[in-house]
């Protein structure tokens, strides 16, 4: 009897020794980068980040006027990347924001409809990295300012902040004044309007597409076709269209925009 007494505080004991390991293991292994400005150059951190994006990059900034960020995300664009940018309504006219600008690139961008201020200033990078402080991206951020920026890859703390941006892009945002701020652009964005025509249907079954069909009718970079033909052969062909979403680079935005954009997407076999 007393030997099962001590065999249960043993495997009592070791039970919590795993549960602690596991649990400090997985703390290990999430990081959070901590910079200031006037000493660390937050502003090179962002870039680097933005240059190494391989799938989307989700913006939420209350000020946004710093030409050297808005460059990047051009070229991430070209590469494929999917930048949304969403801003405050004071962005929309100020004579400094990068928002005409960007829009002007075919950068999609966002107006909140907040009738007082969107003070946000975070992004996340393939739904994988974080960036989020005080920091503005603006130049008086990185060069007059006491600022921080945190850099964090912790799953937990990203997906809040994921899910929060997907209500501000979905629901929280101005057409009025997106509009307004494309029409200041002279750029068209029929995304918004009611009475322009409905995008052809593209049809893609993604057991059977190559890589550029991928590309092209998915709109989406080479790393992430390339991940999505991985998961396709790991998982012995997708079952239902809705497993893309198994690849965390993905989101519940995607899957809206495709089906907003006319993209039916199917498993059939051939």
């Amino acid at each position: 009897m007393q030997y099962l007494k001590r065999n249960t505080k043993f495997s009592i004991l070791a039970f919590f020794v795993i549960v602690l390991s596991i649990t400090i293991s997985i703390s290990t292994l999430a990081k959070t980068e901590v910079y200031f400005s006037l000493s660390d150059n937050p502003q090179k951190e962002i870039i680097k980040n933005i240059n190494q994006a391989q799938a989307s990059i989700n913006i939420a900034m209350y000020i946004f006027t710093d030409r050297e960020i808005a460059l990047p995300l051009i070229k991430a664009q070209e590469r494929g990347v999917k930048v949304r940018l969403y801003l405050d309504k004071e962005q929309v006219e100020y004579q400094y924001s990068q928002s005409c600008f960007l829009v002007q690139k075919g950068i999609k961008t966002r107006v909140s409809s907040n009738k007082y201020i969107m003070h946000n200033k975070f992004a996340i990078i393939d739904n994988r990295i974080l960036l989020t402080g005080s920091y503005n991206w603006t130049f008086s951020a990185n060069n007059r300012n006491d600022e921080n920026l945190m850099v964090i890859d912790d799953p937990e703390i990203i997906a809040p902040h994921q899910n929060q941006f997907e209500k501000l892009w979905l629901d929280k945002y101005s057409s009025q004044r997106t509009r307004q701020l494309y029409q200041i652009a002279k750029v068209n964005f029929p995304f918004l309007s009611t009475t322009s025509p409905k995008s052809e249907v593209q049809t893609i079954n993604i057991n059977t597409a190559s890589q550029d069909e991928l590309i092209k009718i998915l709109q989406i970079s080479q790393p992430l076709a390339w991940k999505i033909i991985a998961l396709r052969e790991e998982l012995g062909g997708f079952k239902e269209p809705i497993n893309l979403l198994q690849l965390p680079e993905l989101t519940s935005i995607d899957w809206r925009e495709w089906k907003e954009e006319g993209i039916n997407i199917n498993v059939l076999d051939i």
